[in-house]
């Protein structure tokens, strides 16, 4: 909060963020109660105060530690737990600073022409931090009042990735919309495919599985697997790696489906699976085997084979 080196108030944030999330990662694992230290919304208030110097620098600064970053930090990984303690503080921080975050995003709102320059873009970022925390605490409203008014790209993805982990009203007529109005852009259908394929709601995987016969999916389009079948494994690690091996399942048919057609982004999408010794020992043999189910296809293609057969050694 006090130090003038702007790197080390980011840097000091992320690793106290980071210290009191594992350790509240631990407790949920013993079972207790999650809590809240009421130093990380003093801190959350103090960068709103500031932000109006450099918004980009808050935007960043309010940012918790994601759960790739605080699951490369324990010996072995529990997604869940760090999903639900993510999910806690975010509604946390925006249930107790809900009125300083509702005027930050308010201030911020854009009431001339879309600028490209660094400010502009720093404060779009700043608005769009407040917008999430103000969503995780409930009104799913908000996001879904900005993307009916959102004017650029950047208001509208931030708007709609936040809206789809909700059971607002709105959220299906907006991906309807979005679908509607960028189907013929194939990098911005990509993005379509991959909030939802990141989706922290509980039917995320069903809704990955739908998405596969939409007929806008590709399997033969590497880019549309990567934006969906990728996005999956490698940016929903809730889902990815739900304890019943269903996530695990899924990105092996697609491997095994996968590597006729296109064999080195088969081999590309097996990374995840790989990374078994960083989970719990049940689903660390879920994932080896489907190592091995994908080793057993015949006339496997070598890149495929060898990435497997790496992952399990």
């Amino acid at each position: 909060m006090h130090d003038t080196d702007p790197f080390v108030r980011w840097e000091s944030g992320l690793q106290y963020a980071a210290g009191l999330m594992l350790g509240m990662v631990a407790a949920r694992q013993r079972g207790e109660a999650p809590g809240f230290d009421e130093a990380l919304a003093e801190a959350v208030l103090a960068t709103l105060r500031g932000a109006e110097a450099d918004p980009a620098f808050a935007a960043e600064a309010l940012a918790l530690p994601g759960e790739g970053f605080l699951a490369d930090q324990m010996e072995i990984a529990d997604p869940q737990a760090i999903h639900q303690v993510r999910q806690h503080l975010r509604r946390e921080i925006g249930r107790r600073c809900g009125a300083e975050l509702r005027a930050c995003y308010a201030s911020l709102a854009e009431a001339g022409a879309y600028q490209v320059d660094g400010r502009s873009i720093g404060r779009r970022a700043l608005r769009n931090s407040c917008l999430a925390y103000l969503v995780a605490a409930g009104d799913a409203g908000l996001a879904a009042a900005q993307y009916e008014a959102a004017t650029n790209m950047t208001d509208t993805l931030a708007a709609l990735s936040l809206l789809v982990d909700t059971t607002h009203p709105a959220r299906d007529a907006a991906l309807e919309a979005f679908h509607a109005r960028w189907h013929g852009d194939e990098l911005v259908l990509d993005k379509w495919f991959s909030i939802q394929a990141m989706s922290a709601r509980p039917d995320a995987m069903e809704a990955v599985r739908a998405l596969q016969a939409h007929p806008d999916f590709d399997l033969r389009n590497p880019n549309r697997a990567r934006a969906l079948i990728g996005a999956f494994a490698s940016g929903n690690p809730q889902h990815f790696h739900a304890a019943d091996g269903t996530g695990y399942r899924f990105l092996a048919d697609a491997v095994i489906a996968l590597d006729p057609i296109n064999a080195s982004m088969a081999a590309r999408l097996i990374s995840p699976l790989g990374m078994w010794r960083r989970q719990a020992p049940a689903r660390a043999a879920l994932m080896r085997r489907e190592l091995r189910r994908i080793l057993e296809v015949p006339k496997l293609s070598k890149g495929t084979f060898e990435k497997a057969s790496k992952g399990l050694l």
